[in-house]
């Protein structure tokens, strides 16, 4: 059932890395064009070239992300993305609004998703028996992109009412989560190697 296979540690943790990945990277992007352009006035052109960068960092590292999590393992693949995505919430709350804070944050946004969702997705697959891909799999995606739809839903409110700085410091208890979940699921896994030895 269903149930069962989502109620082991490793699935809820590579579940959790899709949604967290998902849902703080879409909540900055989609923020970003309007605290850019509307609120601080950069130009339209300075707005696509951090996008653009942004996107180019979501999906150029996936030609070495598989070669990475077999080096480094998938845990500290997710703890580098967790890592990439807080240096970016660190960078909008702590630099600024010039262009290269924009540029700097969003290009380690998009590199914190890749290694956080590829390591994820990466987990999941060693979850459930090829029987059990299709559920295993289909919940993943539609609580993913249910986070993503509504995390992109809400940064249009928050960037109004929060302003930029605050609308990033939002993120930070899902990275949290998802660091204490990691390092949770890491130790047990440890724990349970050394039982069998």
């Amino acid at each position: 059932p269903l149930a069962a296979i989502a109620s082991q540690p490793a699935y809820l943790v590579a579940l959790l890395a899709s949604l967290s990945s998902y849902a703080v990277m879409s909540f900055i992007m989609t923020a970003t064009p309007i605290s850019m352009h509307v609120l601080d006035g950069h130009s339209v052109n300075a707005t696509k070239q951090v996008i653009t960068s942004h996107l180019v960092a979501m999906y150029l590292p996936s030609l070495a992300s598989g070669w990475l999590i077999t080096r480094l393992g998938i845990a500290r693949m997710m703890l580098a993305g967790i890592v990439c995505m807080a240096a970016c919430v660190a960078v909008a709350a702590a630099l600024g609004h010039a262009f290269t804070h924009y540029l700097a944050g969003l290009v380690l946004l998009g590199l914190g998703w890749n290694l956080l969702f590829v390591a994820g997705t990466t987990l999941l697959t060693r979850t459930y028996t090829p029987a059990e891909r299709f559920r295993a799999q289909g919940f993943n995606d539609f609580a993913t992109f249910t986070s993503q739809a509504l995390a992109s839903l809400a940064a249009g409110a928050a960037i109004a009412g929060l302003g930029w700085r605050n609308l990033n410091l939002v993120a930070i208890p899902t990275l949290l989560a998802m660091l204490g979940a990691v390092l949770a699921w890491r130790r047990a896994a440890a724990q349970a190697a050394t039982a069998t030895r």
